[in-house]
């Protein structure tokens, strides 16, 4: 087979992992909904290059997530059926993943479509600070992640009692 033969053959495999992923799992679904009405929306908006890039980075780090997640529960899988803490583990902390760039995607949707959707600001956004609106994701970004480490810690301190 030549060298151009395997490279088809190779996004063959690729196309046949991601049509694996969409006929299994609903989130990787619930994704490509999602994306493909982020994307029509963009084309009826007038979207700045780097907006665009910011959408479809967005939706390549979520699916490519997704991706990953379902690569390593199937390795998991395959390796034990049984319950295992370890196997858990690695199934949480991929899932973990998806969401955390799910939730990058909300927000960069958020900054890229709220400015095309309320292009002419109220007077008292004006004058309050409409970009009080952007910064609110920094406080509650912050608090997130506190309530985060305190759950782990309080985890981690009842889990070392022993």
């Amino acid at each position: 087979m030549s060298g151009f033969g395997k490279l088809l053959k190779s996004f063959s495999y690729a196309i046949e992992g991601m049509m694996h992923t969409l006929n299994t799992q609903r989130n990787m679904r619930i994704h490509f909904v999602v994306a493909f009405f982020a994307m029509l929306l963009a084309l009826f908006l007038d979207l700045s290059k780097l907006e665009l890039i910011y959408l479809f980075f967005s939706i390549v780090l979520v699916v490519s997530a997704e991706l990953f997640n379902t690569a390593i529960e199937a390795v998991v899988d395959l390796v034990t059926r049984d319950y295992h803490p370890l196997a858990k583990i690695a199934k949480d902390v991929a899932a973990a993943a998806v969401l955390l760039t799910a939730v990058h995607a909300v927000i960069v949707g958020f900054f890229v479509f709220t400015d095309k959707f309320f292009p002419l600001q109220p007077r008292h956004w004006q004058t309050t600070g409409w970009m009080t609106y952007y910064v609110s994701f920094i406080p509650l970004g912050l608090l997130v992640l506190l309530l985060i480490s305190w759950r782990a810690y309080v985890r981690f301190k009842r889990n070392n009692q022993t």
